[in-house]
């Protein structure tokens, strides 16, 4: 409930301030008095967009002040919108930034105005309002969550198969590349020893002749240098008892022996290991031509090419993951479907249940407000979808943004017409007339907050007016209800009715508000019906 507000410097407003009460509070005026800055002045108050040209010329800032009532407990909210465009909140004295102050103030009030009225022909939102009826809103929400989620999980799988297929044709333009240098069996090993052993083989004759060579002077000719070493040895024996030194030469002589010895030994290794075969001779040049033509092909050396293949590899691998990981999403994606699936069925069955009823009671909740001839219908809207998943007595459907179906109010308010959606058979009283009746059946009676109806007599008089001023004072003993109005038959019914007044005063334009006595009522609704009344005391 709200208790009290107070505007400054707000568009012609330069201070207003006052207290309201429970029950049905009106609040009329002349036509561009400034009752519509009321409505604005508390949608600020709720989170409501600021706009600095409603800051009052010459003032600095424009403030508001509200006092409610929610849950028990007062509330106090403050908005200050200054002339540069800075915009403030604070809620109990403690700054909130105004997607806060919105989320936090959600349940203080509920607006309807042209805007809401309005609204009502726009078929998307006629399953809000049933839902609201049948109590699923939340289930609804939840429902319209987690399909934008569904249809996130599905965009990340399109993507995802659409990456892998890109990737496989990438890499389908590179298997020869890959097969190619896997059939290779490059080694870098192989690489670095395959010169030297065509260069061995290339000089195997002379590399024989050579050793064969070096063999027969060392140990196999018939003077060769053992024999020789060994002669000189002889020499030295003969004299070694008579010269003693000669023990260090013989030392000598017979290190030289077992030198030649293994030289001659390993000279013959050598010349024994010489391979003669032209074959794998050719095979090895083979072998060096076709991977030296592997690496101008890919401009690569050897060990290049090596990690170019598993370059190649790795991305298989890759492509392996991401299959794996399309997979769990696609899990994840029918995961959600399922669950989305048993929601919207619930929500199926309890619009179904429910429709029948919102129809009786609307058509019901409108024959005092004189339309008393109404055939009103919900009708679903399905998507038929031969893979849909929705099934509905052996047929499949799409499933929708708001599950398995949408729907339209149809409305038929004279005999005999059939039934036609609202934006062709309305007129604007009659609009004014329906969204009553629906705000008093989809809202909720634990409400503790303020109803403000804006232009809620758009296009009415007479006994409609007094018949929507009966509906409003009704309404208004469940809750709070702050009524802008032109029309007599709603203001005489007000438990509290304010008057506002628009003035120039010192060259500036200025607005006043007053909660009016009994006497003071009576003259403000002889003003709006233009001559002098007798106020009804039974309403």
């Amino acid at each position: 409930m709200l208790k009290a507000l107070k505007i400054e410097n707000f568009a012609v407003i330069d201070s207003v301030e006052f207290e309201l009460g429970p029950g049905l509070c009106v609040l009329t005026g002349e036509t561009g008095a400034g009752k519509t800055l009321i409505v604005e002045a508390i949608e600020l108050l709720l989170g409501a967009r600021a706009d600095s040209t409603k800051v009052r010329t010459g003032a600095e800032a424009a403030n508001i002040r509200g006092v409610f009532e929610h849950e028990g407990r007062e509330v106090v909210i403050r908005r200050r919108i200054s002339s540069t465009g800075r915009s403030s909140a604070w809620l109990d004295g403690l700054p909130v930034s105004i997607s806060e102050l919105a989320e936090r103030t959600a349940g203080f009030a509920d607006l309807l105005g042209q805007h809401e009225h309005q609204s009502l022909l726009d078929s998307t939102n006629h399953i809000g309002l049933l839902d609201r009826f049948c109590g699923v809103e939340e289930l609804a929400s939840d429902f319209s969550m987690g399909y934008r989620e569904l249809e996130e999980s599905e965009s990340r799988l399109r993507r995802a198969g659409e990456e892998i297929e890109r990737e496989r044709e990438r890499v389908r333009l590179r298997e020869f590349e890959l097969r190619e240098l896997t059939e290779a069996r490059l080694d870098p090993v192989e690489w670095d020893t395959i010169g030297a052993r065509i260069e061995r083989i290339d000089a195997a004759e002379r590399i024989l002749e050579r050793a064969s060579g070096a063999a027969h002077l060392i140990a196999e000719g018939e003077t060769n240098a053992m024999d020789i070493v060994s002669a000189a040895e002889k020499l030295l024996l003969n004299i070694s008892d008579i010269v003693p030194e000669t023990k260090s030469a013989l030392q000598l002589i017979e290190s030289a022996q077992i030198a030649l010895a293994e030289a001659a030994r390993e000279v013959s290794a050598i010349a024994d290991s010489v391979d003669m075969d032209s074959e794998e001779a050719e095979s090895l040049r083979s072998r060096q031509l076709f991977i030296e033509r592997l690496c101008r092909k890919y401009n690569r050396d050897v060990e290049g090419l090596i990690e170019y293949r598993e370059a190649l590899e790795a991305e298989l691998t890759n492509i392996e993951d991401m299959e794996s990981a399309m997979e769990a999403l696609a899990e994840e994606v029918e995961s959600r479907r399922e669950n989305l699936v048993e929601m919207a069925n619930d929500l199926r069955a309890a619009r179904e249940k429910g429709a029948p009823i919102l129809c009786r009671r609307i058509i019901e909740a409108l024959a005092p407000l004189g339309m008393d001839n109404v055939e009103f219908e919900v009708r679903f809207h399905r998507r038929p979808d031969s893979e849909g998943p929705i099934r509905i007595e052996g047929k499949r459907y799409s499933m929708l943004p708001t599950g398995s179906e949408s729907a339209e109010f149809l409305i038929s308010p004279n005999i005999g017409e059939e039934l036609k959606p609202l934006t062709s058979i309305v007129s604007g009283g009659e609009l004014s007339r329906i969204m009553l009746a629906i705000k008093s059946l989809v809202g909720t009676t634990d409400f503790d907050g303020i109803t403000v109806l804006d232009e809620v007599d758009t296009g009415i008089g007479g006994e409609v007016g007094n018949a929507v001023g009966r509906e409003l004072f009704r309404l208004a003993r469940e809750r709070q209800l702050l009524v802008i109005t032109h029309l007599p038959q709603i203001a005489r019914l007000a438990d509290i009715h304010f008057r506002i007044v628009k003035f120039e005063q010192d060259g500036r334009t200025r607005v006043k508000l007053e909660r009016l006595s009994p006497f003071e009522r009576k003259t403000e609704i002889e003003r709006m019906l233009g001559g002098k009344l007798e106020m009804a005391e039974n309403r």
